[in-house]
């Protein structure tokens, strides 16, 4: 876990680029500063910039790093393209499978290019039903992963650590005058 330091240091970096995004019709900067911590533990270390675990998917061009990564199913037999690869597989419950697996990530040249192929994602058609919630980050996130529509998070308490989240990150938000 970090530490306090670690983590007001984080939402003093992220925050405020994700709210001018936010103003320019963006979603809101907890949800997006709550989702990259999720997705780094609160350290600036995302691989190639990418603090949001963005995976290659079909029409990204750029740069990519091959990382191994877990991911959350409801079948035991995801199959991956070569060199992506399974390691793993775990039944955690009843349909839900734990995998392992090496998967291609994109990389980014800065922070704010991340920042905006983000948007980009959250603003396709696959989350329409989300998109409407954008300016309500716990139902936002919900929305992402509630089976409608694209599911952005294969997690299966993806809702609620995020809401979690969401809430530590407006304590510090509020405590170091961010608004």
């Amino acid at each position: 876990m970090a530490t306090k330091k670690e983590q007001i240091e984080f939402v003093r970096k992220i925050y405020p680029a994700a709210a001018r995004l936010y103003r320019s019709g963006g979603v809101h900067p907890l949800f997006v500063t709550a989702q990259a911590v999720l997705e780094t533990g609160w350290k600036i270390k995302g691989i190639g910039n990418n603090i949001f675990g963005i995976t290659k998917g079909s029409s990204w061009t750029g740069p990519v790093s091959l990382e191994l990564t877990t991911e959350y199913f409801k079948t035991p037999d995801v199959k991956f393209k070569a060199p992506e690869r399974v390691v793993s597989v775990e039944q955690v419950a009843p349909g839900k499978y734990k995998y392992r697996v090496y998967r291609y990530f994109r990389n980014f040249a800065s922070l704010d290019e991340c920042l905006d192929n983000h948007l980009e994602l959250l603003r396709r058609p696959g989350y329409a039903d989300a998109w409407p919630y954008r300016d309500d980050p716990k139902e936002f996130a919900r929305r992402l992963a509630d089976g409608t529509g694209a599911k952005y998070a294969t997690a299966p308490d993806y809702a609620e650590v995020m809401a979690s989240v969401i809430d530590n990150v407006a304590r510090i938000v509020k405590t170091e005058g961010l608004l």
